[in-house]
């Protein structure tokens, strides 16, 4: 990243501030995210977290996703204060928001991984009773369909499948539509002290069917902590929300099948590909077995 555009855009956040140090951040592949650390012309150190959108970004346009975080700001949930957004690419490439910086990690301790689970549970319920009314407008996303069949891995392309696929599309979410994160796994997830410090990423964030957060929660949660973290997961949202479970098999379809469609973009490490692919495969296994069982 250019240091000197950053002291640019440092100057435009805080009259008269300085930059003392840039340090990139992990954010994905849609994303160039940076840790600004400022000084105040009055002498004050502070951090802010610039998050460019990449050339790869397929997600909200940067004024929306800044506007969501301001409409956000009036609920319960913790999320990072929007502080600029600019989309003019004067200062950089592309887009990019400016946000408050929340001290935590996303790592899960080992011993710690129920609590953990439980608690990433009972955070999405939290997004998912989030009133809408006053949120910019977002997306729908209510069914798998049609895109799930353009998604499907070859292995599940038989005639059988694709079958009693046709005959669930009338499936789609008919309940009161929720604001789902559109991105919740692990890494999004900020904490410190055993506490949400904050939610962070809500680029693909949408109005829709809740079980589609579910689903790509659980799948994210077996890469990391295995099958049993699924369950797991499960049976602690469910004490918020019902779940209606050929749905959620279907979302669990869609969910590993885009994996495995999109994973070589991610530019993943080979062994770690290669068990997120093997995990796919069996998820997606898994969920049209056990909709061949619903039916």
């Amino acid at each position: 990243m250019d240091e000197a555009a950053l002291s640019v855009i440092a100057k435009k956040l805080y009259a008269g501030s300085k930059l003392e140090h840039s340090v990139p951040l992990t954010g994905g592949v849609s994303a160039n995210v940076y840790r600004l650390d400022l000084k105040t012309s009055d002498g004050i150190l502070t951090s802010v977290v610039l998050r460019e959108h990449g050339s790869s970004h397929s997600g909200h346009p940067a004024d929306l996703e800044f506007e969501l975080l301001q409409a956000l700001q009036r609920t319960a949930l913790p999320v990072p204060q929007p502080l600029h957004v600019d989309s003019s690419r004067r200062d950089l490439p592309n887009p990019y928001l400016i946000m408050s910086f929340a001290e935590g990690g996303s790592e899960i301790f080992e011993g710690n991984e129920d609590q953990y689970i439980t608690a990433m549970a009972d955070l999405l319920a939290d997004i998912h009773d989030t009133p809408i009314s006053g949120l910019p407008e977002l997306p729908e996303r209510c069914t798998p369909f049609p895109e799930l069949y353009d998604l499907l891995p070859e292995q599940a392309q038989a005639h059988e499948t694709v079958s009693l696929l046709k005959n669930l599309e009338d499936a789609a979410f008919r309940g009161p539509r929720k604001l789902l994160h559109g991105d919740f796994w692990p890494e999004n997830v900020l904490w410190e002290n055993d506490r949400v410090a904050a939610i962070v990423d809500w680029e693909d964030a949408a109005i829709g069917d809740p079980l589609s957060d579910v689903a790509c929660c659980q799948l994210e949660l077996r890469y990391k902590l295995g099958p049993r973290s699924v369950s797991e997961f499960l049976r602690a949202y469910k004490k918020r929300h019902p779940v209606e479970i050929q749905r959620l098999y279907l979302w669990q379809l869609y969910v590993a099948s885009a994996a495995q469609a999109f994973m070589a973009t991610w530019g993943l490490p080979v062994s770690r590909e290669a068990h997120m692919r093997d995990v796919a495969i069996a998820a997606t296994q898994e969920a049209i077995a056990a909709l061949i069982i619903q039916r």
